[in-house]
């Protein structure tokens, strides 16, 4: 338990680092918007706060900036949150992905809790209630709301049912009371289920789906899987993969390939380049864009609290200039011209994409569109053609909570008065809860639609 000035502490030092710091704190918030927010936040630990609550008023802070880097990731937590709790037997016992607003049950740790079936209520509150209680808290840059939902999924870039669900409505005598709705023509049952830890869960076979990239040939048609571009101190050998990948379509003199991205959120958009290389037809230049800082440099008391993979980040002293407003200028990133590789793939290409897209996702998601070297599939992406928040990122450990904030430490702004909105599809695909329910993927069925026309 922490005390008020303890609580209140970590507060103060949050608000300071995403001030002092972030390049887009204002972008998407007024500063009246973030004030009030942390305001809020100081009146809930008048009386002192648990490490949970911590987290859940990090996030719900971090939330509030409406940038999908600036978040509590739990990939930077100390080992005390990790332990006080991610490690808590509060987890739901099964896995879940909402579709059309509907909880829809993909995996399960009970006999008698079926997969497919769907969760219309848990402890009396339905889907629509829960995710609506949970939308504060979750992270997408500006107005992607779609961003925002796809976190109540299962997987790894999902996970708010497991982070965050249990500390806003905790398991009562450590079992969570369920409504079900099993199958078509039989009437909703009520089910008591018991609260566990995710590590158990795991061991029952639900973890989330790995990253690996998978490509295979199936007839006339070829699909290359790529759930990510992050591999940070990774031995895999992606331009490689993807070498080897296109020698094989273009041994094999496949016509036709689908590229899935769905679950792909980012990491290093070169990936997403030498990607578009192997598609291009004629040369295609990604336009620059003026990039912002919030400092030129980081005051210790601040970075002393900081960890980054590389901390020349933290001076940009020579490199940055002062700006009419708030932010330092940086210098502008140049314009990028991609040429196509000396053999490119001479059939056609399909981009599955989705809500997950973000960052580097969305920047694939938005240059094979405007390339035209695929025609994309599927569901709005996350991101925002206003420009991101990223490229360069710390995270800020709270010294008396061990709460961990992600903070983007660089601001792109695409030039003009782009919509404050993602890549929309040149085919979009409405979801169906009973589709997905008998393991239908309607994305993949439209692409393989929009391939059956080709061949004609």
């Amino acid at each position: 338990m922490l005390t008020a000035d303890q609580a209140r502490s970590d507060l103060r030092i949050l608000k300071r680092a995403l001030v002092t710091l972030h390049p887009g704190l204002y972008r998407n918030a007024t500063p009246a918007q973030i004030d009030a927010a942390f305001t809020a936040a100081d009146a809930e630990v008048a009386q002192g706060a648990e490490r949970a609550q911590m987290f859940l008023l990090a996030s719900k802070l971090a939330a509030a900036v409406r940038c999908g880097h600036t978040w509590a990731s739990p990939y930077n937590q100390s080992q005390a949150v990790r332990d006080e709790v991610f490690a808590r037997a509060d987890k739901l016992p099964f896995t879940l992905r909402v579709v059309e607003g509907r909880f829809l049950i993909t995996g399960s740790m009970l006999p008698e809790l079926k997969v497919g079936s769907e969760v219309l209520g848990i402890d009396g509150r339905d889907a629509a209630q829960i995710a609506a209680a949970l939308m504060p808290y979750l992270r997408a840059d500006g107005s992607a709301d779609g961003k925002r939902l796809s976190q109540l999924d299962s997987g790894r870039n999902g996970g708010a049912m497991d982070r965050l669900f249990p500390l806003r409505f905790a398991p009562q005598d450590g079992r969570y009371q369920l409504r079900l709705h099993e199958a078509a023509g039989q009437a909703p049952r009520s089910l008591s289920v018991p609260a566990v830890r995710e590590a158990a869960r795991d061991a029952a076979g639900l973890k989330p789906e790995p990253d690996d990239w998978r490509f295979d040939i199936d007839g006339d048609t070829a699909r290359l899987t790529l759930p990510s571009f992050a591999f940070w101190n990774s031995r895999f050998d992606a331009r490689g993969f993807l070498a080897r990948s296109f020698a094989e379509l273009r041994a094999a003199q496949t016509p036709f390939l689908v590229i899935d991205i769905r679950r792909n959120e980012g990491g290093d958009d070169a990936l997403g380049q030498a990607l578009l290389a192997y598609l291009l037809r004629e040369p295609f230049t990604i336009a620059g864009g003026r990039r912002e800082s919030a400092y030129e440099r980081v005051p210790y008391i601040l970075a002393r609290y900081l960890d980054t993979w590389d901390f020349g980040f933290f001076d940009r002293t020579g490199q940055a200039r002062r700006g009419s407003g708030r932010n330092w200028l940086l210098s502008d990133s140049e314009a990028q011209r991609i040429e196509p590789t000396a053999m490119p793939y001479d059939g056609r290409s399909v981009l599955l994409v989705g809500p997950q897209n973000s960052s580097a996702g969305f920047v694939l998601a938005r240059d094979m569109q405007r390339s035209q070297a695929a025609v994309l599939v599927g569901q709005p992406t996350g991101g925002s053609q206003r420009g991101l928040n990223g490229g360069q990122l710390a995270w800020i450990t709270l010294p008396a909570s061990g709460v961990a904030v992600d903070i983007p430490l660089m601001a792109h702004f695409a030039d003009g008065d782009p919509p404050d909105t993602g890549v929309m599809p040149d085919v979009v695909v409405p979801q169906r809860f009973d589709d997905a329910a008998a393991g239908v993927d309607t994305d993949l069925e439209a692409a393989r639609k929009l391939i059956g026309g080709w061949r004609r």
